[in-house]
């Protein structure tokens, strides 16, 4: 699962995709920092055969109106009904800095995990409208090494040179979805963190 994920204005190809979005959706309110479900944030989406952010929200509306689905299983999308479509014909991409979760001990401390260095870390998404809004969930995949001793599910991460193939190429998705996730970088976050921005 992928509950929250950061999204820093200090990294500069973050901050990029923030103005641009800002640009292009001037009365947007987009957030940044700590990301939470429900959040509207910037989204790469193909846009005339070229990737473009814009605002979108995140997760799709329950069934029959309950709850927020914000994760959306790999292995079993292409299955479901809710991702079925959208795994075929609008996949996005987000990009984060990073994403967080908690361990399943007593202690409940909290990790963000990150690319190492300060590269942006791009998440595979699925995208579709609900009564005229644009909702994503981010596709997750059991995890590596890296991750498996704090949580048994990731996120699906994709490298910058295969943003245009898993949003435009549909014969890619099977093999970007079950590719080898990288190895990631690990940091303990104070639990009462707050947004940095």
């Amino acid at each position: 699962m992928c509950g929250r994920y950061q999204f820093s204005l200090e990294q500069p190809t973050l901050r990029a995709i923030w103005e641009l979005a800002q640009q292009r959706f001037p009365n947007a309110k987009m957030e940044a920092g700590e990301i939470f479900p429900t959040g509207l944030v910037p989204v790469l989406l193909d846009t005339g055969g070229t990737l473009m952010p814009q605002p979108v929200r995140w997760g799709f509306p329950g069934a029959e109106g309950k709850g927020m689905v914000i994760n959306a299983r790999a292995e079993t999308a292409a299955s479901k009904p809710m991702f079925r479509s959208s795994l075929q014909h609008r996949r996005c991409v987000v990009p984060t800095s990073g994403f967080f979760e908690w361990s399943h001990d007593r202690a409940h401390n909290k990790y963000s995990f990150r690319q190492a260095g300060d590269c942006v870390l791009y998440l595979a998404g699925l995208y579709r409208d609900f009564g005229g809004e644009r909702r994503f969930v981010i596709l997750t995949r059991p995890a590596n090494h890296s991750i498996a001793d704090i949580h048994d599910r990731m996120p699906v991460i994709l490298q910058e040179n295969q943003l245009d193939s898993w949003v435009h190429d549909s014969r890619q998705t099977e093999y970007l979805l079950t590719q080898e996730a990288p190895q990631l970088t690990r940091e303990s976050e104070d639990f009462e963190q707050q947004s940095l921005f």
